[in-house]
């Protein structure tokens, strides 16, 4: 009798990396914990029903079509992964560290987007971590070694690339530290497409890796819910990706240490930030929800996978559950108020360790906004749609939803 084998679901997990090109795999870089993953493949076939004198409705043959495939996975909200899914279903980027408050200087010269050094008034040490410029455009770069007499030329070393953005003459470079901020709004400059990542799924059954990567991964849905009393803050996405194949070594999980956040320390401000006097105490649960158009194109190139995956358009809504302190819930509906709406969940620490979610709606249309009499304590569960607004709109310009800022302790150019 032949030995058994099988394969221990507990060891599976999942990992993510940024492609260079859509649908070109890459090894895993990152440990993307999640407690839930169905992936798919979903190829098409197509059918021979061509006459044939037989009393038969079946098919006479099979034959490939293309192919795709479709991921759903969720779990508790990490924040050292939340960036990766962040940045695949919304793109625009802005990177802020912490202020060491000494050796901060300016750009002797305009520093345009693409630019792998800059020109500073003064000299930067080598392996000095910056930050250029402010707000939706600042970005944070590791220097090389500095030449010069002044002005200096500082490369930028990490991450690759150059500058995203053009950075005037006389903007501040400030050395900075962790933790970082990085905010996200809706990319709109360019083809006005995010980077897609690599899913790889260690299972065990595939063949020498024992995994499989979903490449050309893109996020069509987005959700992240709470519940004070009992839950704690989680997201749950759907992604379509090109067609899954076998790893070509076997990954490992490297997995980091940050913690998931108890949804009891989610705080809502309405009409202001959520503290002081617009923070709003009395809601107990409530999601946001981003969806992304997606779209796969075909094309007669030789290959069953996608030419690409397009993306389109970019929608955010969201849910509130108040208990009944007024009927404000329901004011700001029937008086179409649209006020502004911030979300902030952190881990509770400090310094390093300090974690947070940020969610800011500049505009929110609450649409609905149902009472409920039947429980203990009157409630109003509302849905609120974002409005977009040039408030929220990163360095690519244009309108955004919402902005979402993740801020962690993850090295400037992983995400």
């Amino acid at each position: 009798m032949p030995t058994p084998v099988t394969y221990a679901p507990t060891k599976q997990f999942i990992g993510v990396a940024n492609e260079v090109t859509q649908g070109t795999p890459v090894a895993m870089t990152s440990t993307l914990l999640v407690d839930n993953f169905k992936p798919k493949d979903n190829p098409k076939f197509l059918e021979d029903k061509a006459w044939r004198g037989a009393m038969a409705t079946d098919a006479f043959a099979q034959i490939p079509g293309t192919q795709i495939s479709e991921l759903d996975l969720s779990g508790p909200v990490f924040l050292d992964g939340l960036g990766y899914v962040l940045r695949n279903i919304m793109g625009d980027l802005a990177v802020t560290g912490t202020s060491t408050g000494t050796g901060g200087t300016t750009l002797s010269a305009q520093a345009v987007a693409g630019a792998t050094s800059i020109s500073t008034a003064a000299t930067i040490p080598n392996g000095t971590v910056i930050q250029i410029g402010s707000g939706a455009t600042a970005e944070v770069f590791t220097t090389g070694t500095p030449t010069g007499s002044g002005p200096y030329t500082i490369p930028l070393s990490t991450p690759s690339g150059g500058l995203v953005y053009t950075h005037a003459s006389s903007q501040a470079v400030q050395p900075v530290t962790g933790p970082y901020t990085y905010a996200w709004s809706l990319l709109n400059s360019g083809t006005g497409q995010p980077i897609s990542h690599t899913l790889t799924h260690f299972l065990g059954p595939a063949a020498t890796s024992g995994a499989r990567q979903y490449p050309g991964a893109c996020f069509s849905e987005l959700s992240f819910k709470w519940n004070a009393e009992s839950d704690l803050f989680t997201w749950d996405a759907k992604a379509t990706a090109y067609p899954s194949v076998v790893a070509g070594s076997t990954p490992t999980s490297n997995p980091g240490s940050t913690a998931p956040m108890a949804s009891w320390r989610m705080a809502v401000g309405i009409g202001g930030p959520a503290s002081s006097g617009t923070l709003v105490p009395t809601i107990m649960d409530g999601e946001v929800s981003l969806k992304r158009e997606l779209s796969p194109y075909y094309t007669g190139n030789g290959v069953q996978s996608p030419y690409i995956i397009q993306r389109a358009g970019l929608a955010v809504e969201g849910k509130l559950s108040f208990i009944a302190a007024s009927e404000a819930p329901y004011l700001y509906m029937i008086n179409n108020t649209q006020p502004s709406l911030q979300l902030l969940i952190s881990n509770g620490l400090s310094g390093l360790n300090y974690g947070a979610v940020q969610f800011d709606f500049a505009i929110a249309a609450f649409t609905e906004a149902e009472p409920d009499g039947s429980k203990s304590a009157v409630e109003y569960s509302d849905t609120f749609k974002a409005v977009l607004n040039t408030t929220n709109a990163g360095g690519s310009g244009s309108y955004s939803p919402c902005k979402i800022s993740v801020t962690c302790n993850v090295a400037p150019g992983t995400y």
